[in-house]
């Protein structure tokens, strides 16, 4: 299933100075944390089981040379302890997740661009949807895990019981814990609940003031939560800056004469969006952009972007001859 456009992350505001500042730093490097799943509120989660018939039969099978099947179920358990998780929810108006994780309507919740978010720390990891189920799901066996033991593990740790349903998650299941950096312009949003307090307030404006993120306040207007601006995002242009934003046209694309061929009356459109994105903070450089060597008739546009962890991210974005944004060509 495809991800919604947005996604939406409760957090809450403390008056203990731990905690608060915890929440603020987040902000301000740009992060969200990864707490593995034995931390997380419901006991039940990442729950499984392993064995069945067809283990038995491994069993009897392995039983002369001093095997078990529990030699193999073992790797699998050790796996599932190292991995992490981010929740995400599909709306800022769910009025329970509020009350719940937004310190009861005086913490924030955090908006994000789905398709940036998976430019930082996020590449590669698993986006999914929670299932909500009223049962277990079947016991892990040998014979399952000869299918793939990737589908089984992403399946499990994306099963909760039918009574969370309310939450409607999204979750990132990552490959470890810790702090997951993501692109300044990944977070588009900050809504504050209609009770947070005006420090605050204050603090979060305070350091989101030369970035691309809207600051919203809430109020309850007419029996509904509503929404005002309090402080605009900061253009494009005149943001805080990570990357150096270099593009050079002479030494990042391929020669004029050939992209003009390709893109037919579309090259000054290439230029503006090198250009464009060269304004995002994060943007280290335009690394090239270039012809695909195989049969797609696509071309390619591969940037670096630097994170606030220091660390160095690569993206590439394809599009076809009339330079509308295309999927990448297909890997034999």
């Amino acid at each position: 299933m495809k991800p919604p456009a947005k996604l939406y992350r409760f957090r809450p505001l403390s008056d203990k100075s731990d905690l608060l500042e915890r929440e603020l730093e987040t902000l301000r490097q740009s992060y969200l944390y990864a707490p593995s799943f034995s931390q997380m509120n419901d006991p039940m989660e990442a729950f499984y089981t392993t064995g069945g018939p067809d283990d038995q039969i491994f069993d009897a099978l392995f039983s002369r040379a001093g095997l078990s099947t529990n030699v193999l179920h073992k790797p699998f358990k050790e796996m599932v302890s190292r991995f992490g998780l981010v929740s995400f929810s599909a709306s800022h108006l769910d009025l329970p997740m509020w009350a719940y994780y937004g310190s009861k309507f005086s913490g924030m919740c955090l908006e994000f661009d789905t398709e940036n978010l998976t430019i930082g720390d996020f590449q590669g990891e698993h986006l999914v949807k929670v299932n909500y189920a009223k049962s277990a799901a079947p016991p892990i066996t040998v014979s399952g895990m000869l299918g793939g033991v990737e589908p089984l593990l992403i399946s499990r740790l994306a099963r909760k019981r039918v009574e969370w349903r309310h939450e409607k998650e999204w979750r990132y299941i990552t490959g470890c814990v810790g702090r997951k950096h993501y692109l300044d312009d990944a977070l588009t949003k900050v809504y504050l609940g209609p009770r947070v307090s005006d420090k605050h307030a204050d603090a979060v404006c305070q350091i989101l003031k030369n970035r691309p993120v809207e600051v919203m306040k809430g109020e309850t207007l007419d029996f509904a939560l509503h929404f005002h601006t309090l402080q605009q995002a900061a253009p494009l242009g005149a943001c805080e800056r990570v990357g150096r934003g270099l593009f050079d046209p002479a030494n990042d694309l391929y020669p004029e004469s050939e992209l003009q061929v390709f893109l037919e009356m579309n090259y000054v459109r290439l230029i503006d969006e090198c250009r464009k994105t060269a304004l995002r903070p994060n943007l280290e450089g335009v690394d090239v952009a270039g012809i695909s060597s195989d049969n797609s008739q696509l071309m390619y546009l591969t940037t670096r972007y630097k994170l606030r962890s220091g660390r160095e991210v690569f993206h590439q974005r394809y599009f076809n001859k009339q330079f509308k944004p295309a999927s990448p060509p297909r890997r034999c």
